[in-house]
């Protein structure tokens, strides 16, 4: 019994590492940048409800709490793969985010429509699983 609730864990942990790889087995050489010059992306595992983000020239806006809160951004590229992005305004106190914050978004890899995005801010690196859905 010992040995079956092992292999149903590590069933498990290994599933959801290749659920969040299957993306990417193939990927774009090179990376398809300009994807995230414009339009509308979901944060993989969460719906439009929860999270999405919308690029437009050179603005930015995060929505969340099934769109009545938002973080609007200003963007500058600063190449074709990453730009720096500068709170303007927001509609929620509670997010740790403050005006004049910035934080730097770079492509490192795409998939068709899916981008894999590192964020850097505070000193902080996390990497997204974006997918353009406009």
């Amino acid at each position: 019994m010992r040995t079956f609730s092992f292999l149903v864990i590590v069933f498990i942990f290994c599933s959801s590492k290749l659920k969040s790889q299957e993306h990417f087995l193939l990927p774009d050489s090179p990376a398809k940048c300009y994807l995230m010059k414009e339009g509308k992306f979901l944060r993989e595992g969460d719906s439009a409800r929860k999270w999405y983000l919308v690029i437009k020239k050179d603005s930015q806006r995060e929505y969340f709490n099934n769109g009545k809160d938002y973080i609007k951004y200003k963007i500058e590229f600063l190449d074709n793969c990453s730009y720096k992005a500068t709170v303007t305004a927001k509609t929620d106190g509670k997010y740790p985010l403050r005006i004049g914050d910035v934080i730097t978004y770079k492509v490192v890899e795409t998939d068709h429509q899916f981008l894999k995005v590192e964020t850097v801010n505070y000193n902080r690196k996390d990497e997204i699983i974006l997918e353009k859905i406009e």
